[in-house]
């Protein structure tokens, strides 16, 4: 190869395709002016050549510029550019005596995803899912489970986490994975830069993660002293890890979500920019918990990006709002004279000491018949003072912590899920997962818009305006 160019796909003045290609790279191919040359077509790799010989049809036109002759080629033939319908842009290799017209690698990424997700629900086989940052797999069932409900079944082909023992928690205790699920344990910046590794990974329908948010929650970027949280060492740049391995599994949908601070982020600029250019209609918003009935009012940001040509709206998504429940709905019967109960004075007098001092720390103290509880985060095995603790039914001094299996059904996950874990571990790892419900609505959404692709009608609508994000999105960049 000589040369290669990236060039837009022209029109002529009636709006047919036109390719119009001169110059000294031209030249250089050999492609002198008045040499002839012949086109060749290859319908299934969409490629067209041109050839210098001797005895070809064509003749390579001229033009003059500054006392120079460059070479000139016009194609116009609108039958023969059919080849191209739909593309925007073209991929030019020159080489010697040759010229070959394709499209992009993004373009045909594009259609090999489009296609092979076409293929699958035109057979009625199971979409293929891949996860990333799977963690206890919380999004990985939410969407295996949302998309069933919309009437598409799907195979968990892959998960991939740091943790072994995540994985073999799922590979146990997950109903979203099958026997078949390749469990992948490295670092996601490790495996997006590992050529073998990733050709290992199968090709995937719809492709989620739970990019780590260490680095972009408030809590973490006030503890690391971060300015931006891209200056983390071990979370800021994983953005370009998942970005890779994206890009590998070419996956037709992605899901990704987050704290909602991700949003004013660097790393979401990055990821909904880089989507853009592959080809994808990229949405975002905040699923709020009090939004889907959860009694944890646990916000996160969701980003869909569906390829060109599926419609989806992310703002169609069913928010029934709080129903009639209380938090002792999901509390265990515990016995008044159990050990779980303490008086907990050290975090008393801690509370003291905070207030003293002028500190915001206060204790949360919640009853059976309380509307919600502060959020569950993966520390809560530490038994900190600002934690939901559980009032005991009698002695106003006793209080206790929320049980693992209370953890699980307030989040919305089985409490089979964590059959097995240590307390400390229980906690880790449904602190750290999403809230169910908000997720299930939003793969069920998902889907609906899959099928409406695939019968060609209209996709689930919002009923109003978008719902503002934007007080997100409005945001001070780093805020």
């Amino acid at each position: 190869m000589q040369a290669l160019s990236i060039t837009r796909l022209g029109t002529n003045k009636r709006g047919s395709p036109r390719i119009w290609l001169e110059g000294r790279r031209l030249a250089s191919a050999g492609f002198k002016p008045a040499s002839r040359y012949e086109i060749s077509i290859d319908p299934k790799a969409r490629a067209l050549t041109l050839r210098v010989t001797a005895n070809g049809e064509r003749l390579v036109s001229r033009k003059v510029r500054r006392d120079e002759e460059l070479p000139v080629i016009d194609i116009a033939n609108s039958k023969m550019l059919e080849l191209f319908d739909g593309l925007e842009s073209l991929k030019i290799r020159f080489a010697d005596g040759a010229v070959t017209l394709s499209p992009t690698a993004t373009d045909l990424r594009k259609l090999e995803r489009t296609a092979r997700l076409r293929k699958r629900m035109d057979a009625g086989e199971p979409l293929a899912v891949g996860s990333v940052s799977t963690g206890l797999g919380v999004l990985a069932l939410a969407m295996h489970e949302g998309l069933a409900k919309a009437g598409l079944q799907s195979d968990l082909k892959f998960a991939c986490d740091i943790e072994p023992a995540y994985l073999e928690q799922c590979s146990k205790a997950n109903p979203a994975w099958a026997t078949n699920t390749i469990a992948v344990e490295a670092p996601m910046q490790e495996l997006a830069f590992d050529a073998s590794a990733l050709l290992d990974l199968p090709k995937v329908d719809i492709l989620e993660a739970g990019i780590p948010c260490t680095a972009h929650s408030n809590a973490g970027r006030a503890k690391k002293h971060l300015a931006i949280p891209e200056d983390d060492p071990n979370a800021g740049h994983l953005v370009a890890g998942f970005l890779a391995i994206a890009a590998a599994v070419n996956p037709a949908v992605i899901l990704v979500e987050n704290v909602p601070q991700y949003m004013t982020s660097a790393s979401f600029a990055i990821l909904r920019n880089q989507l853009q250019e592959w080809g994808y209609a990229v949405h975002s918003t905040v699923l709020e918990g009090k939004d889907f009935g959860c009694i944890e009012h646990r916000n996160r940001m969701a980003l869909v990006a569906v390829t060109e040509g599926i419609e989806f709206d992310i703002e169609a998504i069913e928010r029934p709002g709080m129903q009639d429940d209380v938090l002792g709905n999901y509390l265990d019967d515990v016995p008044e004279d159990s050990p779980l109960w303490s008086k907990m004075t050290y975090l008393r007098e801690k509370e003291q000491r905070d207030i003293a001092a002028g500190k915001g720390f206060r204790m949360q103290i919640c009853q059976p018949d309380s509307l919600k509880i502060p959020t569950l985060t993966r520390g809560y095995a530490k038994i900190r003072s600002t934690d939901a603790k559980i009032q005991h039914p009698s002695d106003p001094e006793m209080l206790r912590q929320v049980t693992p299996a209370e953890h699980a059904r307030i989040k919305g996950v089985p409490t089979d899920m964590i059959d097995g874990l240590s307390i400390t571990r229980a906690h880790e790892m449904l602190g750290q997962s999403i809230l169910a419900k908000p997720f299930h609505a939003l793969a069920d959404l998902l889907g609906k818009a899959l099928v409406a692709w695939q019968e060609g009608v209209e996709p689930p609508r919002a009923a109003a305006s978008p719902r503002a994000a934007a007080r997100y999105d409005d945001l001070p960049l780093f805020a």
